[in-house]
């Protein structure tokens, strides 16, 4: 993602793994400086529709760092159920304690 004025990069959003055409993992990031502006909810959800309208799939999953509570807040505000909170996980290459959601698209 890129502002419209300044192109400037804000951060991206991505389905890395899609499981049978069926189930897809989304994954994002923004840039420090622009959170709070509603920039992650407006991509997500456009995301979100992409994977439903075009993708055609059936569920999406999230899996977040148990202390990144803005994100947790956004993955809620998106639909998101918390399934499981899984201890020392790999996330990313480091060990950290991991909540798991879902969500039917």
């Amino acid at each position: 993602m890129a502002l419209k004025e300044t192109d400037e990069f804000i951060g991206d959003v991505t389905i890395p793994t899609i499981a049978e055409g069926y189930l897809g993992e989304i994954g994002y990031r923004f840039m420090r400086e622009h959170w709070g502006y509603g920039f992650a909810y407006e991509a997500v959800s456009a995301v979100i529709e992409h994977c439903r309208s075009t993708l055609h799939l059936k569920r999406l999953s999230a899996t977040i760092d148990n202390e990144n509570v803005l994100s947790k807040k956004l993955i809620e505000k998106l639909g998101f159920t918390l399934v499981a909170v899984l201890p020392e996980s790999n996330l990313m290459g480091r060990v950290a304690d991991v909540e798991y959601y879902s969500r039917i698209v």
